[in-house]
């Protein structure tokens, strides 16, 4: 009988991690690693692009038409305040203006395609010019939730190959336990 417990703690171990590794919802997103602030709940399901240089790294969330750069410095990591920003987005060329430390608000005339859309930006400060490029490809925030029709399928899956293995380790439990039984036999022997 303490052999049948012992398989039924690591049965339940290894249904754990298995949960934990298959699952769509076991990562560590945004606001959530050493030193994060608490994460706003609508800024992470927002699309978003990012870029870098030498000088700069810049981020990009967009909503709807509104398109927010949050820029640093790519060596300290600190906000750029007061640089002047051009950016070119699908041929539309648009001034980006402050919109508190590091924070640049652009606001488009038209939503930005479901298409891979190139864009650029020019930052100027204060002598320092450079000129980021990314793409923003909104095809990979398809569905602003984080648990879409997809992931609940792939839960729903897991979950009943869990209920399926523990239902058959339940019926099979004193064949699982007369193999186990005798594979100890068989190591106690050769030792």
């Amino acid at each position: 009988m303490k052999l049948f417990k012992n398989y039924t703690h690591y049965l339940v171990q290894l249904i754990a991690a298995l949960t934990l590794t298959i699952s769509p919802t076991s990562y560590a997103g945004p606001g959530h690693g050493p030193g994060d602030e608490k994460p706003n709940q609508q800024a992470q399901t927002l699309p978003r692009f990012y870029a870098e240089s030498d000088l700069y790294e810049l981020v990009g969330v967009i909503r709807d038409r509104q398109i927010t750069l949050y820029l640093d410095r790519y060596a300290t990591n600190e906000a750029v305040k007061g640089a002047s920003i051009d950016v070119e987005v699908d041929g539309a060329k648009v001034a980006a203006k402050p919109h508190g430390d590091g924070e640049y608000l652009i606001e488009l005339k038209s939503k930005i395609k479901d298409q891979p859309t190139p864009i650029s930006i020019a930052i100027n400060d204060g002598g320092e010019l450079d000129i980021l490029v990314s793409t923003i490809d909104l095809s990979q925030f398809e569905n602003s939730s984080v648990m879409n029709w997809k992931a609940w399928l792939k839960l729903l899956v897991l979950m009943c190959f869990v209920a399926g293995v523990a239902y058959w380790s339940y019926r099979n439990r004193g064949l699982l336990r007369s193999r186990a039984i005798r594979i100890i036999n068989q190591i106690k022997e050769r030792v």
